[in-house]
């Protein structure tokens, strides 16, 4: 790492205004990491709101109305609406994984580890320590070299979802699902399956 360092310092006249410009960009990259991060929390939740009202708002309508086939819509419409959501944040996900590159590059150019290091130590993270490590042996006579070996070296699918966030929101929209036909079985299964 400090040897990518030594050779990137001569690379202009300008040298000494890159550490602070890519401290700048460092910060807003991790600015816009965490705003997108509250973005599929966000849609995620709105989501899962939305379901539930639609949901439940349904149910007691066909209730109401005695209406068996609104009944099971509501329940079939919650559970898309549910699974919608989840795909939302998965593909709103690969927006945080597209950072990953030049976040590297940044780190390895003004001598950080933080991300480096929470990369390295995922769980059953394999391809993801791969990756830092191939970019730290990189040799690199200028920042540009550097940033086009770094973004050459990187693959989308060495980042997959189920070992980044899918686990939880996984395991709530499965939930959610279960409780939606949990809910239209108990109320049918006297009508279809009578005790006597």
């Amino acid at each position: 790492m400090d040897a990518v360092k030594t050779r990137l310092a001569p690379e202009s006249a300008n040298a000494a205004a890159a550490p602070s410009a890519y401290e700048t960009e460092y910060k807003v990259i991790h600015d816009q990491r965490r705003a997108t991060i509250r973005s599929y929390n966000m849609w995620y939740g709105f989501g899962h709101a939305v379901a539930h009202g639609y949901f439940w708002l349904m149910l007691f309508l066909s209730l109401d109305l005695a209406s068996k086939p609104l009944l099971i819509g509501a329940a079939f419409a919650g559970s898309m609406i549910v699974w919608f959501a989840f795909k939302a944040v998965m593909t709103i996900d690969r927006d945080v994984v597209s950072l990953y590159p030049r976040i590297i590059f940044l780190e390895l150019s003004l001598g950080y580890n933080f991300y480096r290091d929470y990369l390295r130590s995922r769980p059953n993270g394999d391809t993801e320590r791969s990756f830092i490590e191939k970019c730290e042996q990189l040799d690199a006579q200028s920042a540009a070299e550097l940033w086009d070996q770094i973004h050459s070296q990187f693959r989308d699918k060495d980042f997959p979802c189920d070992r980044r966030i899918a686990g939880h929101f996984r395991r709530a929209a499965y939930f959610s699902i279960a409780l939606f036909w949990i809910v239209i079985a108990a109320i049918l299964a006297p009508i279809y399956l009578p005790l006597q």
